[in-house]
């Protein structure tokens, strides 16, 4: 039995269907009228409305059975939702969807079926009007017509279900916004289009000074002069997608009614339902501002007046204990010691403030090198190594991955190991270890993986959330007999994500935690750049398949063959892929079968699957009845294979394909969103340092790349993109020529002042397999 996929817009489907309140209500003569009706006019035992809930389907009106509901995976109306028009069934021992379905092989031994959708208002497809049949049964042109007037009469008759309770539900769903509005602490003022004030809230009204008579008026005038700019562009700029609802944040000098002045944060979203237009909530930032000034005056005061009287003590210590006064008896040594430490604590405290003041400001600098990862890793364990013998314990390094290297800071990646270590000896049992790794994070050797492991006690649940916060302690209970300022993870974590990685936490087996780094490594000298597969081609003509895995090279993608569908299997569990081109016709195993066994595998059963068949799909079936995102007969033609794939490497929810612009104009940056429209999500990014976190962060299916950028040259990046990026197409798009060498590494080099607007966004859409769009020019 193939069980039936959810569609792509199961959320909003189901979310459609709640809100009619029909589900598990008692059973109406208006409906159980269509179904007898039904069940005359075509002579077949059972009529049903059919409802598909989330793991049920439920039935409005039955005739011919006595249960309410069953399974959505054994229900065949799950698989009508999934296509436009009637789904029929002329015979379903002969259909592979259904041949062991419980319904066909069970007491309602059921062999037709024709089933016409039921929409929702919003044109979701909620359920059917069906019939089912106990003998094999065609249905003819004339006998569909009939059940599609059936069906637009139950949908009628749903979309008109309880209007009174509808209303009553508006109502109270009205008063409690309204009074949530009264009683919001921010000030939320709603606009038109064109920024006119429609309302406002009691928060806005205290806020501005306002009256009635600003209804109707700019939003401007309550904005200070030096902040209509940054307004003006979070309305107008590139930050929210034209034609598509967002928002975006922004730090501005608003204007009281009495002209004076007061810091705000506001976040502009654009509405366009039910008509056009704007909300705007602002919060008076006067309080946080006057926090954050004393917060800094603090640690200014801190970094000139404390460091200098506290380098002086230490520094004496120092020699006292290093007899530069002669020797120190016994007694005050200890003394001496107890001082000496808690110096040194001070000014790890002052030195942590410090550095989270520098990063909470955008002001900590990183100066980027390729680093040898494990001597930075044998300089970390030196430093700390003092330390954790205060604690009787033992510091072991197991590098494997020893000639591994990283872009980074190594005087920050130094800090994040030296802080792990020390609070892997804090946590330990006295005379315990700690192991210190140094790995390849996956199979490419793209990404390098640092850990430290104890055997202390673990992280207790309730602080897993919020570990990497500043001032938590790794165990709260312990804080007296375990001392640190609680930073040291808040900065780890801070300086990992600017360096492109992340870090984390794990349990140890056997007791203890193990921390890691993971960091985007960069090739190995004399070796050429790891590649990850992405899409498996499974099909037996080895002609077939070597074109198709030409054409997928061709498009940026990595592709491996496998022959068989016993190939395939032991392919597919050995390890990730991000899509899959599948033959019906295999040898000793068919393709459907090899489909629905991905589709029960818990690793594989949300794989992409596009399927290259000799013949077409079953008319009246979509690929999705049959578990797959895409159905294409062959011959093979080369863009229509390349834009299945990576609309199918988008993931069944059908997301939109993401752009990465590396440029830092930001002019430009506007003009190509606008290009490429709200059919796409593009992503800015004006540095080197920034391209790389959100390479790291996430997968895209295009890069569109300036070369000159204010914190280097661009085709840094093309030696080391790191998963899920290695295979990702790459387009120059620079006010200069590319060299030979580099345009042979990219998918196209163009130069911007010779390149018109249209043969951009032509080879853009080409590129992320999208359909080409005209959009206007900005």
């Amino acid at each position: 039995m193939l069980e039936p996929p959810f569609p792509p817009d199961e959320a909003a489907r189901l979310a459609e269907l709640h809100r009619l309140h029909v589900l598990d209500t008692l059973a109406e003569e208006r409906f159980d009228r269509i179904t007898r009706t039904a069940q005359r006019m075509f002579g077949v035992p059972i009529a049903l409305i059919s409802l598909i809930d989330a793991n049920r389907q439920w039935f409005k009106s039955r005739q011919g059975i006595t249960d309410s509901q069953t399974p959505r995976r054994e229900s065949f109306c799950a698989h009508a939702i999934l296509q436009d028009g009637p789904l029929v069934i002329t015979d379903a021992t002969a259909d592979p969807r259904f041949a062991d379905n419980p319904n066909v092989t069970g007491p309602l031994q059921v062999r037709a079926y024709a089933g016409q959708q039921l929409h929702g208002r919003g044109g979701a497809r909620l359920g059917t009007l069906c019939l089912i049949d106990s003998k094999r049964r065609e249905f003819s042109a004339d006998d569909l017509a009939a059940l599609r007037d059936l069906a637009a009469w139950a949908e009628l008759e749903l979309n008109i279900y309880s209007i009174e309770q509808a209303t009553l539900v508006a109502r109270e769903k009205e008063e409690k916004l309204q009074a949530i509005l009264d009683n919001a602490g921010d000030g939320i003022v709603t606009l038109s289009a064109e920024g006119a004030i429609e309302t406002f809230n009691v928060a806005a009204w205290a806020m501005f000074g306002g009256s009635v008579e600003v209804i109707g008026q700019s939003v401007f005038d309550w904005v200070a002069p030096e902040s209509r700019d940054a307004v003006l562009a979070a309305f107008t700029g590139g930050d929210i997608a034209p034609g598509s609802e967002g928002s975006v944040r922004r730090e501005v000098a608003c204007l009281r009614a009495d002209g004076s002045t007061f810091p705000a944060e506001i976040v502009v979203t654009r509405l366009r339902n039910p008509k056009p237009g704007w909300t705007l909530i602002v919060r008076d930032a006067s309080e946080r501002k006057r926090v954050e000034k004393m917060k800094n005056e603090f640690i200014s005061t801190v970094s000139h007046e404390l460091r200098t009287p506290l380098t002086s003590v230490r520094g004496s210590l120092g020699l006292v204990l290093g007899g530069a006064v002669g020797e120190v008896p016994a007694q005050a040594r200890s003394l001496l010691d107890i001082a000496a430490k808690n110096c040194d604590r001070l000014v790890r405290l002052i030195n942590d403030m410090l550095d989270i003041e520098k990063i909470e400001s955008g002001h900590m600098r990183l100066e980027m090198a390729p680093q040898q990862l494990l001597p930075l890793a044998k300089q970390a364990i030196a430093t700390t190594e003092s330390f954790a013998q205060q604690f009787r314990v033992q510091l072991r390094l197991q590098a494997e991955a020893v000639d591994a290297r990283v872009m980074g800071d190594a005087d920050r990646l130094t800090q994040v190991l030296v802080n792990l270590l020390s609070n892997a000896a804090k946590f330990s049992p006295e005379g315990g270890g700690v192991d210190v790794g140094l790995a390849w994070a996956d199979a490419s050797q793209s990404r390098v993986r640092m850990t430290v492991a104890d055997r202390g006690a673990g992280i207790p649940p309730e602080l897993a959330d919020k570990l990497f916060g500043r001032f938590v302690q790794g165990d709260a209970s312990d804080a007296r007999a375990k001392p640190g300022t609680g930073l040291g993870l808040a900065i780890s974590k801070a300086i990992v994500e600017r360096l492109g990685g992340r870090i984390g936490f794990e349990p140890r087996e056997g007791g203890g935690t193990a921390f890691f780094v993971d960091l985007p490594a960069l090739p190995r000298p004399g070796a050429p750049a790891a590649r990850q597969a992405s899409v498996l081609v499974c099909e037996d003509d080895p002609d077939i398949a070597r074109l198709v895995t030409m054409l997928l090279e061709r498009g940026g993608l990595h592709a491996e063959v496998a022959g068989s569908a016993a190939e395939a299997r032991k392919k597919l569990a050995s390890q990730a892929w991000r899509a899959m081109t599948l033959d019906i016709g295999l040898p000793g195993e068919d393709g459907l079968s090899l489909l629905r066994w991905v589709r029960s595998q818990p690793a594989t059963a949300d794989l992409p699957v596009v399927v290259l068949s000799a013949s077409d799909r079953p008319d009246g079936a979509s690929a999705a009845a049959f578990g797959a995102m895409d159905w294409l007969a062959k011959p093979i033609d080369e863009d229509r294979l390349l834009s299945a794939i990576r609309q199918a490497m988008r993931g069944a929810k059908r997301e939109r394909p993401a752009l990465l612009h590396v440029e830092d104009d930001p002019d430009l940056r506007r003009v190509v969103a606008a290009m490429v429209g709200p059919g796409c999500d593009t992503v800015a990014a004006s540095t080197l340092d920034e391209a790389r976190r959100q390479l790291a962060l996430r997968a895209f299916d295009l890069i569109l790349l300036d070369l000159q950028l204010p914190d280097g040259n661009a085709s840094e990046l093309l030696a080391s993109l790191p998963p899920p990026n290695t295979a990702t197409p790459v387009v120059i798009f620079s006010g200069t020529e590319t060299g030979a060498p580099l345009a042979a590494q990219v998918r196209s080099a163009l130069v911007k002042s010779r390149t018109p607007a249209d043969e951009l966004l032509a080879l853009l859409n080409r590129l992320i397999g999208r359909r080409e769009q005209h959009n206007p020019a900005p």
